[in-house]
């Protein structure tokens, strides 16, 4: 990358954090804009002109250091994001980096480093355990299906208790059918004994059951105490059945550790909304590939503070989709792709980028997902650098 292309990241940084000491200067509570937010402000600030006075000579350990400085200036956010405080919504912009300077410094690596396309086709990882996995078939974006992965281990009896299960849901689906229950929970009770008796996807069949449980609890109060036992029970036989696979086992550790709050969850629910009725207008994405993304969207939506594994499922669809569009298009020139593939790969990639700057921040905070940064930051300069742009 040019010094003049770095020197305009360094200035881009510098401007945003101007507008970050602009929206706690004005603040009444002194002790939390100034003391924990802007005196690491002003040392990144220094630090950001020093080295717009030699872009030429810019290296790794200061890109490294200048990081490091934004992580504290997040952290020190963080802590002073105390309920009801005058700066809790500045500050809680700063720690969730809306001002995207990590973004920033991703794209400075980019260029000090001169990554090229097969160099970030390598970073990114293949599709995760999700609620859905997604590939082209021909020129189309399409759902495909997980099967079970049991291990040899445990296979035997993963499959065991989960037939168990389905047998179970049977009764319990006979049951409620003769009942007054709501549609809704007739419904729900249906998706999970379906999703369970595909032998397919894992984290449905645990989303299934987590929206059940739900119900049941919402209604408690119009429900029989055989009947609520009854739903309660298979429930818990469901969640039983799960434990015994491994890849639910470790999706449930990774969801418990998710660094995304309530709040940040239903903004990336809502940016997800709207990046599905993008992709259903799209020729290139099969119509399914919108009912996921709003599927995983409302089951965020649907609960006050919702359940991380939830959260999980949505944000590793995201993702998901990042990952085989990215590996598509990057893939141009180093294999043999179909050109309709490759177009439709590009207009696909063309609607993610126009809502990257709402998706990506909050992603790229999932463990494992921190590659969406350097990718996103990469196409979106190949793209700005395409004839026609």
């Amino acid at each position: 990358m040019k010094p003049e292309r770095l020197g305009n990241l360094l200035r881009e940084i510098d401007k945003r954090l101007s507008r970050i000491d602009s929206s706690l200067i004005h603040l009444t509570d002194s002790s939390i804009s100034e003391i924990l937010a802007r005196q690491p402000l002003f040392a990144l600030r220094a630090e950001v002109r020093r080295f717009l006075s030699k872009v030429e000579s810019i290296r790794e350990p200061d890109l490294l250091n200048l990081e490091r400085m934004i992580d504290e200036l997040r952290e020190v956010a963080g802590r002073g994001m105390v309920h009801n405080s005058p700066a809790r919504d500045p500050l809680a912009a700063i720690f969730h980096d809306e001002y995207g300077l990590k973004v920033l410094t991703a794209g400075m690596r980019i260029g000090i480093n001169q990554i090229g396309p097969d160099d970030v086709l390598e970073a990114v990882p293949g599709q995760k355990t999700a609620a859905f996995q997604f590939s082209f078939s021909g020129d189309v974006l399409v759902v495909v299906d997980q099967s079970l992965r049991p291990n040899d281990r445990e296979k035997e009896m993963a499959l065991a208790a989960l037939e168990a299960a389905i047998e179970h849901g049977e009764y319990v689906n006979e049951d409620i059918a003769t009942t007054n229950v709501s549609p809704r929970l007739k419904e729900a009770f249906h998706r999970l004994q379906s999703t369970m008796a595909s032998y397919k996807n894992i984290v449905q069949v645990g989303a299934r059951a987590q929206i059940c449980n739900r119900l049941v609890q919402s209604e408690a109060d119009e429900l029989s105490p055989s009947l609520f036992g009854l739903l309660l029970g298979h429930i818990e036989t469901v969640f039983s059945a799960l434990a015994q696979f491994e890849e639910w086992r470790i999706y449930s550790e990774n969801a418990a550790a998710l660094p995304i709050d309530s709040d940040t969850a239903k903004s990336l629910a809502s940016s997800t909304r709207i990046l599905a009725s993008h992709l259903r207008s799209e020729r290139s994405a099969d119509p399914a590939v919108a009912d996921a993304l709003e599927s995983v969207a409302g089951w965020v939506e649907d609960q006050e503070l919702p359940d991380k594994r939830d959260v999980l499922s949505l944000s590793r669809t995201l993702e998901n989709v990042w990952s085989v569009v990215s590996k598509a298009v990057l893939a141009i020139g180093r294999e043999t792709v179909a050109l309709g593939r490759t177009a439709a790969a590009g207009l696909i990639l063309g609607v993610l980028l126009m809502h990257a700057a709402q998706v990506v921040p909050v992603i790229s905070k999932v463990p494992g997902a921190e590659w969406i940064q350097t990718a996103y930051t990469y196409l979106k300069g190949a793209a700005a650098n395409t004839p026609g742009n």
